[in-house]
């Protein structure tokens, strides 16, 4: 097999840059720290608000994408994505002593960033979805284990200098988007997008065919969620790095299960990993106490990581059946992924000032994710539509005909 070239794995520094910014403390404390304990108000701020305009853009996507056409479609969204995203990193990390102006630099930069990325995001999942599904399958795991050595990267720098190999991230991703997506390459989304409208398979509602699975993600990716809150402020150093290490483990090994045989990834085989780790990680919890938060992190991280590969590849072909543009599939997938990380950043703030107060608090959450994840996974699993597995037949290339060499050029 011929090497990737590396702007095929521009994905991974989109998926690296939000793992710095949100889901851990690779850049450490700069700008200054915050005085005062933050009300629950400011808590809630500070936490969901970046969350919630990533939402409200893949919400607007979802609807306006029939009108006006996918963000791929705008040569001036392709580039303003980037540029938008990486010019407003800074401010998630400014701290100035006056709390009003400290608070509308966040909340800029929240929603400047939260457009932008909710837009690469679309974007990367419209190219997946015109690639060969072989080769989606090996560019997922590479971007991610990729993504995963970047943050270990950046968690070894210190202060503005890693803020600042952080801001040129989302640079790097829009860089890579524009030389791997070709006219040809639009060409293919193009009959993919009309399949999806006019096709047999095709719904007119994109929601109605997720089913169950949509509400798995969302329930799934809320855990997790609350699996990562608890100890985030150690979450630095050595630490950080060695969950790093094992995240980077993780997505290897059940990337390398995932492809193997038929060669067809499943969420499905995602949750028989998702659910022991998971539960594995909150047991430590309610066995060790504190001391055990690092297990519980580890497995957040590891399954973010490995959920987000595996993601990619499921959106990507849930559009190739034709149940939806590819712009819709990846919209409707990220948006369950990051509802559903808000809905878990807003229970663990409002539990907090509970867990913090009660010993036996952090028993009764680590037990109740326990249940909400077996039941959860036990839905998920019995889950019947063939969403993943799409017959050959019914994919794009029936629709495309002329464009499914364009298909294979634009994967070069």
């Amino acid at each position: 097999r011929k090497l990737t070239p590396l702007r095929q794995l521009g994905w991974g520094f989109l998926l690296a840059w939000v793992f710095c910014v949100f889901y851990t403390n690779a850049t450490g404390e700069v700008g200054g720290e915050a005085t005062g304990s933050p009300t629950f108000a400011e808590s809630l701020f500070y936490a969901a608000f970046p969350l919630a305009a990533s939402v409200i853009t893949l919400v607007a996507i979802v609807i306006a994408e029939p009108r006006i056409g996918a963000p791929t479609d705008h040569r001036l969204l392709v580039i303003a994505a980037p540029v938008l995203t990486a010019a407003s990193t800074p401010l998630m990390f400014t701290t100035v002593a006056d709390p009003v102006a400290h608070a509308a630099l966040f909340a800029i930069g929240s929603i400047a960033t939260g457009v932008g990325s909710a837009l690469l995001w679309v974007m990367w999942g419209e190219y997946y979805a015109v690639v060969p599904r072989e080769e989606s399958e090996m560019l997922a795991p590479a971007s991610a284990v990729s993504a995963a050595l970047v943050v270990l990267l950046v968690s070894a720098m210190d202060g503005w200098v890693a803020v600042a190999v952080v801001t040129a991230l989302p640079l790097l991703s829009g860089l890579c988007f524009r030389l791997v997506w070709t006219p040809e390459a639009h060409r293919v989304e193009r009959a993919l997008a009309k399949h999806g409208r006019t096709g047999h398979d095709a719904t007119h509602r994109p929601l109605a065919g997720l089913g169950r699975t949509g509400f798995g993600i969302l329930t799934v990716f809320a855990i997790v969620s609350i699996a990562g809150m608890g100890q985030t402020h150690w979450l630095e150093g050595a630490p950080l790095q060695a969950i790093l290490l094992f995240s980077t483990l993780m997505m290897a090994v059940v990337a390398l299960m995932a492809v193997s045989g038929p060669r067809r990834m499943s969420l499905f085989f995602l949750y028989r990993w998702m659910c022991p780790t998971l539960v594995i990680g909150f047991a430590a919890v309610i066995l060790f106490g504190s001391g055990g938060g690092i297990a519980t992190v580890a497995a957040s991280l590891g399954g973010r990581f490995t959920f987000c590969l595996i993601a990619q590849i499921y959106f990507a072909n849930y559009a190739a059946a034709g149940r939806a543009t590819p712009a819709q599939a990846s919209s409707l997938g990220w948006l369950f992924v990051h509802a559903g990380d808000l809905l878990g950043v807003v229970a663990w703030i409002s539990l907090e000032p509970w867990v913090s107060s009660e010993p036996a608090a952090i028993l009764w959450v680590s037990t109740l994710c326990i249940v909400a994840l077996v039941v959860v996974t036990m839905i998920v699993m019995g889950e019947t539509s063939a969403f993943l597995r799409v017959p050959e037949e019914n994919t794009a290339d029936s629709a495309i005909d002329s464009e499914t060499a364009g298909c294979n050029v634009c994967a070069d």
